[in-house]
């Protein structure tokens, strides 16, 4: 059962017109029966959580298939999270200023994850977004006063609870997703076409984060049709047979 793998992240229109970064970031890995993915989304009150989550989402995809090569998928989690958080604490110990202020600024950030081996499928997130197995979907948040769960706080010593889920992998598909791209349905990223085609994912998520304009010739006017995305949105796919 080959696994194959994609994933994709860019910018919301809205960011787009303020002239902001993206602060999604999505990662993939994939080899024989196993694979992993993982979405990242920074705090839009970071004044740079766009680095925490680039950085998350490299660090955890390497870490899970690191670990998936010895470990079941519904044990890799707390080693992902702490090399996660023990990397993110030695550059944050490199950086001046107080670190309660430089893990606001850089290293607040949602991780939604899955890991596939053999005949078991894992999902672990902390804060909001949203993931799909098969033909079922779970969003993840919204949560009180707006405040997610973020992975970062384990760096101030106030690690936040997650969310896992295991299950078998008959459904031969997953999909995690941040929750820009949540709000556009996580059925229409189920397409085979979408692992196969390496730039298939991120052009459908550019089409999505695209305004379309029309002139309207017998009225002599320009019709607008706003952007689906207008929040940047990350997906990774997993899919197998």
């Amino acid at each position: 059962m080959d696994t194959k793998s994609a994933a994709a992240a860019v910018v919301g229109a809205r960011h787009v017109r303020a002239g902001r970064n993206g602060q999604d970031a999505a990662a993939a890995w994939s080899d024989g029966d196993t694979g992993a993915i993982v979405v990242c989304d920074g705090c839009s009150a970071g004044a740079y959580s766009e680095l925490g989550a680039r950085l998350a989402a490299q660090l955890a995809i390497r870490c899970l298939r690191d670990a998936l090569a010895t470990v079941r998928p519904r044990d890799v989690w707390p080693a992902v999270r702490d090399v996660i958080g023990s990397e993110l604490a030695a550059l944050a110990d490199q950086m001046l200023g107080d670190r309660a202020q430089i893990v606001h600024d850089h290293f607040l950030f949602t991780i939604v994850a899955a890991a596939r081996r053999g005949d078991e499928l894992a999902v672990w997130a902390l804060g909001d977004g949203g993931y799909r197995i098969g033909d079922r979907t779970r969003v993840l948040g919204p949560f009180a006063d707006n405040q997610p769960p973020y992975l970062g706080y384990d760096l101030l010593g106030d690690p936040q609870r997650a969310h896992v889920e295991v299950t078998d992998a008959d459904a031969g598909l997953a999909i995690v997703a941040t929750d820009g791209a949540v709000e556009l349905g996580l059925a229409q990223f189920g397409s085979r076409r979408l692992v196969e085609h390496p730039d298939a994912l991120r052009r459908q998520l550019a089409i999505a984060a695209r305004a379309v304009e029309r002139v309207a010739w017998d009225d002599q006017r320009i019709e607008r049709t706003p952007a689906a995305l207008q929040d940047d949105g990350a997906v990774a796919i997993l899919r197998w047979r």
